[in-house]
């Protein structure tokens, strides 16, 4: 029933930073991300911790870390390029950008420009600066690394893609054509995570990127006074219920890769929205929670709950189409018993004519054929009557079947 754990689309948000993370706590998130089954794990890669100016030499330590423990734990990287230098612009962070890029190469092939640049807390800059930023990036990535893909920064406001607009509408820039892969974060009640990412992928589909969208930042409280969807509340279940339903709802709308947040950071909604808490130094120990169980059950089995998913909604089509059968048969039926009756009527109306005394001849044959005629219609309208009747039957019985065969795949898919 297991499937290999890159056949999942679930990768790891681990709040890694190659500056400044210590090495035990860096092992410690590599080992557990590992565990948890991802394929990416998305690591801060801050400028300014391996170019102190610009025209700095290159420090390489804390990135050559990384990739040693990604390389060691079976995990690729998706590097977040943020934090240049002071005195850095865009053309500069592009450039510096490029060697890093051309010094991972092989080893780290995404790049991410930017962590929600649209969000003041985590660019001060403009739209058109990010734009121009974006543009200098990206040919600076694909002339040292040709190989590279390019994000876009992971945006924290997709349902208001305004601030996008505005770089894609930045002149000389051409922003739209400036990565390879579109990015957002997605939070909220499952039914507007699930929609938000349709909706998005389609927004940027009028506008002319037909790419990949990745989700680098999901995931839900655990701290049931932060727990903002009320069909998923009460604690650590309701965050394991909650990422399993929405990983599940992404992975059918074709979600590339989604990031689960792996730990706790931070504070307010943020402080346990990992699905475990590492503990400080000296032991970083770990306490995982149920959201970790299920977010692993769900990598080990994808493939097998995709089929399930599939069938599921094949079997929801199923009871709709049958659904509307049952409708017209219904309606065929009552049409059935008008044209019965109005056939009754016709060879009543028949027998009376011909038990009227005096008839003539012509007459009485012109009403024989009459009532014979009436006659063959009332059998034909009491056969349609049966057969309507029957059909009706029998979508029932498969409507009951297929229901039970539903909340039997639900069961399966919720896994217990």
């Amino acid at each position: 029933m297991a499937s290999p754990a890159q056949a999942a689309p679930i990768s790891a948000h681990a709040m890694v930073h190659t500056c400044c993370t210590p090495t035990p706590m860096k092992e410690r998130v590599f080992s557990e991300a590992e565990a948890l089954g991802s394929g990416y794990i998305r690591v801060d890669v801050e400028l300014n911790g391996i170019f102190a100016t610009p025209d700095a030499e290159p420090n390489w330590t804390g990135l050559d870390e990384v990739m040693e423990l990604a390389q060691r734990h079976h995990l690729r990287v998706l590097g977040i390029l943020l934090a240049p230098p002071l005195g850095a612009d865009e053309q500069d962070f592009g450039a510096l950008a490029g060697q890093v890029a051309e010094h991972a190469k092989g080893r780290i092939d995404h790049w991410e420009i930017l962590n929600e640049p649209d969000g003041d807390w985590a660019f001060d800059g403009t739209a058109e600066e990010y734009a121009r930023m974006l543009s200098a990036s990206y040919d600076a990535l694909k002339a040292e690394a040709p190989g590279a893909t390019v994000l876009l920064g992971g945006l924290m406001r997709p349902h208001d893609p305004s601030w996008l607009e505005r770089v894609f509408a930045t002149p000389g820039a051409d922003a739209l054509h400036k990565f390879d892969v579109a990015n957002i974060h997605l939070r909220g009640p499952v039914d507007a995570v699930v929609r938000r990412y349709g909706e998005f992928k389609s927004w940027l589909a009028t506008r002319g990127f037909d790419g990949p969208l990745w989700v680098t930042e999901h995931g839900y409280p655990a701290d049931p006074a932060f727990q903002s969807d009320r069909v998923y509340a009460g604690g650590d279940a309701a965050q394991a219920a909650y990422l399993t339903q929405t990983l599940v709802g992404l992975g059918e709308l074709g979600a590339p890769q989604v990031f689960v947040t792996l730990r706790d950071n931070l504070e307010g909604e943020y402080a346990s929205e990992g699905v475990e808490n590492i503990g400080p130094e000296p032991d970083y120990a770990v306490t995982r929670r149920p959201a970790f169980d299920a977010v692993h059950r769900l990598v080990e089995n994808w493939d097998q709950l995709m089929a399930w998913r599939d069938e599921q909604r094949m079997n929801e089509q199923e009871q709709r189409v049958q659904a509307a059968a049952a409708i017209v048969s219904t309606t065929e039926a009552r049409s059935a018993r008008v044209k019965f009756r109005d056939a009754r009527l016709r060879v009543h109306s028949a027998q009376d004519e011909l038990a009227r005394p005096h008839a003539a001849r012509k007459l009485k044959v012109r009403l024989t054929r009459r009532l014979a005629r009436a006659r063959a219609m009332l059998a034909g309208r009491r056969t349609m009557l049966l057969w309507n009747s029957a059909l009706a039957r029998w979508h029932s019985d498969r409507a009951y079947e297929r229901g039970q065969a539903v909340e039997l795949l639900k069961q399966r898919i919720a896994g217990g």
